[in-house]
């Protein structure tokens, strides 16, 4: 009786009591975070350290509390019309991140820090991609979707913190963050410059998937020209996500009734360590206790209900290998043009320095070569665990893999390649449905 008296008094006494820690925004002279410890309660601010030349990206914060409620919903409205009124002037690359478990927006938080060197690697990136083309003009904007990933400080509370945290991370990802993530879309429409890039982790995995998953699975319902629509962003990022391969299924089984064609822009991307403990072992040992009375039709559906997504093997696309022995120091053309060469299918590799992006699928494979849903297998020497995903290798590739998607002709391309890397601005693109093509030509000057 003592000690249950007492683990519960250390459970109450370490919890980590729902906070909002981004409590103003200023439009304006924004505030300059040097380092993780500037700036602790603004809501934007700029990011310093790019180099010469390159524009200090922009990152704004949007939190969430246990219900999926906004907790600012003034601020968020503030922000979005900022951002707004920032792509009536110039095109913008908006990466938005969002955290998983043991993790929130707090100034100290270590995801905070890697993410903000991810927007500078990723401004100088798209600064040498964008030079001397439309998109010069083009700036960063970084936003961190906060929620209350870290429930708890102290172990064994921490790690039993896992089953009511998943069950927040798929609330959370109900109305709030789609709310967010459908008006970022629509800033995203004023401009055909402008790139959308949404990323997460963990439990943020199961977040942002929870919030775009429909969304996705209606956008299979409107080929144009055999190419899937990119409506919910121009690229999803998920890494080491921690939902089960079954909320994948429906996606799985449209996709592999498909024949996708060549230059088919990825849509999805799912990277998942070899070497994740938590999503590889945890996870299915936790899914198995909480679907022990569930009904499960046969073993392969239970399966996909108790593995996580990056570990269950028919799902998986594609692998990311180490390319031992290769040099980073070519420039971001040169893997541009070999992204070029990857996706119109005269390679299964796409080597980018020291990793290289494998398809799984043989080049007779038809469907599923040119899959714009990717679920990846990460070697564990790229990412060696579930928190370890800020790795120079893996953050070299996940800023090139983002810059290289609308990067111009290469002098290689074809007339015709070219021609279908231009949209005209009043015609609907290959990869939109006509809502978003009809935003696009609205807002022509």
């Amino acid at each position: 009786m003592v000690l249950v008296l007492a683990l519960t008094i250390l459970g109450t006494v370490s919890c980590v009591p729902g906070k909002t820690y981004r409590t103003q925004l200023k439009t304006a002279d924004y505030c300059v975070a040097r380092d993780m410890r500037d700036c602790p309660r603004d809501a934007l601010h700029l990011v310093a350290g790019a180099p010469q030349g390159v524009s200090s990206p922009l990152l704004g914060f949007v939190e969430f509390d246990d219900q999926g409620y906004l907790r600012e919903s003034v601020l968020k409205d503030q922000l979005v019309r900022h951002l707004g009124s920032l792509a009536a002037t110039r095109p913008l690359l908006i990466v938005v991140f969002t955290h998983g478990w043991k993790h929130n927006a707090d100034p100290a938080d270590g995801n905070v820090a890697a993410f903000s060197q991810l927007l500078l690697d990723l401004a100088a990136a798209d600064a040498e991609g964008c030079a001397n083309t439309p998109c010069q003009s083009r700036e960063v904007v970084g936003v961190y979707l906060g929620w209350r990933g870290l429930s708890n400080r102290l172990e064994p509370f921490k790690t039993l913190s896992f089953w009511d945290r998943k069950g927040r991370a798929h609330r959370v990802g109900g109305d709030g963050v789609t709310e967010v993530l459908a008006e970022l879309a629509k800033i995203n429409a004023q401009d055909r410059e402008s790139r959308l890039v949404i990323m997460s982790h963990s439990f943020g995995g199961a977040v942002v998937y929870n919030a775009v998953n429909q969304m996705l699975i209606r956008d299979t319902a409107f080929l144009n020209r055999d190419r899937v629509a990119r409506n919910v962003a121009d690229l999803i990022v998920l890494v080491n996500p921690a939902f089960e391969a079954a909320r994948f299924n429906a996606i799985q089984r449209k996709a592999s009734g498909f024949t996708f064609v060549p230059k088919q822009k990825p849509i999805l991307a799912i990277f998942t360590s070899e070497a994740d403990t938590a999503t590889k072992r945890a996870f299915p040992a936790g899914r198995a206790l909480s679907t022990l009375f569930s009904e499960h039709r046969d073993a392969r559906q239970r399966s996909q209900n108790i593995r996580a997504i990056g570990h269950y093997a028919p799902f998986q696309t594609h692998t990311l290998t180490e390319n031992k022995g290769a040099a980073a120091t070519a420039g971001l053309g040169e893997f541009a043009c070999a992204w070029q060469a990857y996706s119109r299918g005269d390679t299964d590799q796409w080597a980018v320095g020291p990793v290289a992006l494998n398809r799984i699928a043989p080049p007779d494979s038809g469907s599923r070569r040119f899959n714009p849903y990717m679920v990846v297998r990460v070697e564990k020497g790229i990412i060696s665990g579930h928190n370890d995903i800020w790795g120079e290798a893996f953050s070299d590739f996940v800023y090139r893999f983002v810059a290289v998607q609308d990067y111009r002709p290469c002098p290689s391309a074809s007339p015709m390649e070219a021609a279908l890397t231009e949209t005209s601005p009043t015609e609907p693109a290959p990869t939109e449905t006509k809502e978003v093509a009809d935003e696009r030509t609205a807002r022509q000057p």
